[in-house]
């Protein structure tokens, strides 16, 4: 479960465009070591996989991720 963020909590703003093989190797990598995911990074891991999500089909995402 993704915790709720802190309302006074600094955002910081990064601007980054990843290509199809940079997404697919942070996706794969992010859930591989999920266990492993330092706190902080939910939501950036959540957004990632919400974009794989967005961009495949479900049989897609089923070959993606075995």
């Amino acid at each position: 479960m993704i915790p709720m963020r802190e309302p006074d909590e600094k955002k910081f703003t990064l601007s980054y465009n990843f290509n199809s093989k940079e997404v697919a190797g942070l996706a794969k990598f992010l859930r591989d070591n999920q266990e492993a995911l330092p706190e902080g990074l939910e939501y950036f891991y959540k957004a990632l996989e919400d974009a794989v999500y967005k961009t495949l089909s479900l049989d897609e995402v089923k070959k993606f991720y075995s």
